[in-house]
């Protein structure tokens, strides 16, 4: 019993972790103040998102591993159903990029006082393509950065997240070792308090 709930927790870690699409590196160093922050230095820390909507769902107040000042670079991939011209939109405070298959697409670089969009458009043949975000906060202030998709372009699956199986490994002995110990702990319980 106690290994088959071990692995089912295993598997829905797993689940949720290949299910997220985008990686976000945090930088506490970072080019300030043009463009989009790069390149950087001293790497903090990695997050994994379903999506880059960092400024809204923050409430404008984005601050990863509890930095003031950081560069963030996010990387991943659109899934594009029909050949065609998109338009692919970023707000955010500081400065921001995004480049598609290598190529610049949106410039939204440098400090930004002032929140606004700005759009981009890119011509992309149906099927996946890698992209990237470069993104700084400095000076206070907001802090985050939105990506607006297209009709017809969704966030793909990025297999630079999905965990190795020696990960999930542990995280099934890790449940394992957990349940074992609650065991314990109630079989214990059980027994002070029978006299």
């Amino acid at each position: 019993m106690h290994n088959r709930i071990g692995l089912a927790i295993a598997v829905l870690l797993f689940a949720s972790v290949a299910l997220t699409a985008n990686t976000v590196d945090v930088y506490s160093n970072f080019a300030c103040c043009s463009g989009g922050g790069a390149p950087y230095s001293n790497l903090v820390g990695v997050i994994n998102s379903p999506d880059v909507l960092f400024l809204t769902d923050s409430g404008f107040n984005w601050h990863p591993f509890f930095l003031t000042d950081f560069g963030a670079d996010i990387f991943g991939t659109f899934d594009v159903a029909s050949t065609g011209t998109y338009n692919f939109t970023l707000n955010s405070d500081d400065g921001s990029l995004l480049f598609i298959d290598g190529g610049l697409v949106v410039d939204h670089g440098g400090p930004t006082p002032v929140l606004q969009d700005v759009t981009g458009s890119a011509a992309l043949s149906a099927g996946s393509h890698p992209f990237e975000i470069q993104f700084f906060e400095c000076c206070g202030g907001d802090s985050g950065v939105d990506l607006y998709l297209p009709n017809g372009v969704t966030y793909g699956n990025n297999p630079a997240v999905v965990p190795e199986p020696n990960t999930i490994l542990i995280l099934g002995i890790g449940s394992l070792v957990l349940l074992k110990y609650r065991n314990r702990r109630k079989v214990k319980f059980l027994r002070d308090n029978a006299r």
